[in-house]
């Protein structure tokens, strides 16, 4: 299968464009050997006609020392890389030609067949190019699109069809004699361009996958030319080039209104007081809108399944088998879709404020904040990032050059209220705030829960002022951002992300917490034969001699096999340590379980729950009762605990070492556990 790649600079609409080729026929994994991202699609060009589309990181040039970029060099030089493509898509904003075309003019260079894509054209109000001019510049086909709207896709995937071979003929002129022993160099990297050879030797430090690495290395180090000199030149003879092509390209002046509109705009979105009173804002609507518009479905989910399986219960005879899949299989599905809702919602509105730019305003207002504390601008995307899951958003600290700057990141991103926690969170505010509303529109729950985000933002930073008052290693990078014009994100995209992260949310999270839920059932099922042949013997007995009903038999000895359970037997262990802070052993369970992933805790509690159902509770989640001071004690003691592996895992990885994610588990357990019981005994 042909293999096309999307290259383009940051904000250029890649991505949007990727979804609007793709649809959801996505998936996503890792480049070989480095956990980044790597998004893949298949586009259907005609019968039997199937390409696989890939959407490589955002770059500025094939010059950067930032790891997305760097991956963007490995698949583009290398021609033997599992991604190397047959055609590239470049796509250019054409709001900001001037800095897009500088890395179309290097993809082109490198001799890959390429289309040139001119992305944006709705936002032209009184402006035209000319496309031939730059068809003649880059001897390739070019094509004015919206991604957003789907403007030029039916033409953009003829194009697709066919791809000729450009002739090995750069816009820069190196003709190798920037090096000594060009024809050495050639015969060491066989079947490259010539401009792919001044890349390869230039950053041949850096790329492990060249066959001849340490040869290459000593021949440009014995040349005598400095490769900085060099990639200065290029750069300055590339923006030369560009300068005129612009001039050629352009026929009318830019109409100003659409930038005069984001001008006014950002006066408010980036002002020190007002900046952060909309943001603020912004992030109360989100969580108000996640109890709002998600309560209906999660209403309808949570009873479908009690209904389920009270239908599959009379259906079976009584024993281990309608158990099974009553309390413990029916139970963990229910404990995994009942929260779907709530993570696409919310997914589905990250998306809305990375679409419109309004990210962009965060990263700048953010900046002068952040030095206080030892980060900058940038450590504000993996921050924000971590509202979503902590795992892809420590590996987006990669974008920080100083070191100190991304440890800081790095270690306080897991007290970002991930996604993960919003199942517990929503379950347990439940128990602490009414389900009503202050001058009839603004939710109680929705204020709780936006306290419980501040609260580990409030304490994250003073977090970050510590390691950086006690860290030896220099701050002071610097932080470049372009702030893209304002635009209306793309519905389709929205709806993209909402079913893919879903989709992510079902069948990653949702394996842990069924596996999870089945695993506790069983637990919670069996236990020492001798503890379970007594309770039954006394409860045959009690059914001949006490006045109790069936159900309420039944229901006591449910309860009674559930604490003597090997189940049970954990939850004591450990209920000495957790009392203090108002927890008891079936709490302490799910506890336990959450350290593979904080939403299994709820699936937990609905599993033991069930096991113990009350004859005259509601059954599912409604089943489960907590007094307010253990309620709100449990909710501090999430906002702050690191119960995530996988992020222990990652944290191992990005920082060298077992140092860095030791020390977050301990200290932040600690303040967990220190938090919950101040939280306990003042509450109560």
């Amino acid at each position: 299968m042909r293999k096309i790649a999307l290259v383009g600079n940051p904000n250029c609409g890649k991505t949007t464009l990727f979804n609007r080729l793709t649809g959801l026929n996505q998936r996503v994994g890792n480049y070989p050997g480095i956990t980044v991202d790597k998004r893949s699609g298949k586009l259907k060009l005609g019968e039997n006609h199937d390409v696989e589309l890939i959407d490589l990181p955002g770059a500025y040039s094939l010059s950067s020392n930032s790891m997305d970029e760097q991956i963007v060099q490995d698949v583009l030089l290398n021609n033997a890389a599992e991604s190397h493509p047959d055609l590239i898509l470049s796509v250019v904003d054409v709001s900001n030609l001037h800095r897009n075309l500088f890395l179309a003019s290097q993809v082109h260079d490198l001799g890959i067949p390429m289309v040139l894509v001119l992305n944006m054209i709705d936002l032209l109000e009184g402006e035209v190019i000319r496309t031939e001019e730059l068809e003649k510049a880059f001897n390739c086909p070019v094509i004015s699109i919206s991604a957003k709207d789907g403007k030029g896709m039916d033409s953009l995937k003829k194009l697709l069809l066919h791809s000729t071979q450009p002739e090995d003929n750069p816009h820069i002129n190196l003709d190798d004699k920037w090096i000594t022993d060009p024809e050495v160099i050639r015969e060491l990297l066989p079947d490259t361009s010539v401009y792919q050879r001044f890349k390869i030797t230039n950053h041949i430090d850096k790329l492990s996958w060249v066959e001849h690495q340490q040869k290459i290395s000593d021949l440009a180090h014995q040349s005598g030319n400095s490769t900085y000199k060099a990639e200065l030149n290029e750069i300055n003879a590339r923006y030369r080039f560009i300068d005129q092509l612009v001039k050629k390209v352009k026929l009318t002046k830019t109409d100003l209104r659409s930038k005069q509109i984001t001008e006014k705009i950002d006066a408010i979105t980036t002002h020190p007081i007002k900046g952060l009173a909309v943001f603020l804002l912004t992030f109360f609507i989100i969580f108000q809108a996640v109890f709002t518009f998600a309560a209906y479905p999660m209403d309808l989910i949570d009873s479908g399944f009690v209904w389920l399986g009270e239908s599959v219960a009379t259906l079976l005879p009584e024993g281990m088998l309608a158990d099974f899949l009553v309390d413990g299989l029916l139970a963990g599905i229910g404990g995994v879709l009942v929260f779907l809702p709530q993570i696409m919602i919310l997914f589905g509105l990250f998306t809305i404020l990375e679409d419109s730019g309004y990210l962009a305003r965060v990263s700048f207002m953010t900046d002068g904040l952040l030095r206080k504390f030892g980060m900058n601008g940038k450590s504000v995307i993996p921050l924000v990032g971590g509202f979503a899951c902590a795992v892809p958003s420590i590996m987006a600290a990669r974008t920080i050059e100083n070191r100190k700057e991304r440890l800081i990141t790095i270690f306080i991103t897991p007290l970002m209220s991930c996604s993960a926690r919003l199942p517990v969170y929503v379950f347990l505010v439940s128990f602490i705030a009414p389900d009503d509303y202050l001058l009839g529109f603004i939710s109680v729950q929705g204020l709780v829960m936006m306290g419980m985000y501040l609260l580990g933002i409030v304490v994250s930073l003073l977090v970050a002022l510590l390691i950086n008052y006690f860290m030896k290693h220099k701050s002071g990078s610097s932080f470049i951002l372009e702030l893209p014009r304002y635009r209306f994100p793309n519905s389709k995209n929205i709806l993209s992300s909402m079913i893919n992260k879903g989709k992510t949310f079902v069948t990653e999270a949702g394996k842990i917490i069924l596996i999870a839920s089945l695993v506790l059932w069983t637990l919670g099922y069996f236990g020492p034969q001798k503890e379970m042949d007594r309770i039954e013997q006394k409860y045959e007995q009690m059914a001949l001699e006490s006045n109790l009903s069936e159900d309420e038999l039944s229901y006591l000895e449910s309860s009674e096999k559930l604490e003597y359970s090997y189940l049970g037997y954990i939850g004591k262990g450990i209920e000495p340590v957790i009392r203090p802070l108002g927890f008891d052993w079936k709490i302490g369970i799910a506890l336990v379980a959450s350290f593979a992933a904080r939403e299994v805790f709820v699936g937990t509690m609905a599993t033991i729950y069930s096991v113990e159902d009350d004859p005259e509770s509601e059954g599912g989640l409604k089943a489960i009762k907590f007094s307010y001071a253990t309620a709100f004690s449990l909710l501090i003691f999430y906002v702050f605990a690191l119960q995530c592996l996988s992020t222990v895992a990652i944290v191992k990885q990005e920082t060298g070492g077992w140092k860095w994610p030791s020390i977050q588990l301990v200290s932040f357990t600690a303040l967990a556990y220190f938090a919950s019981w101040l939280t306990y005994i003042f509450v109560k």
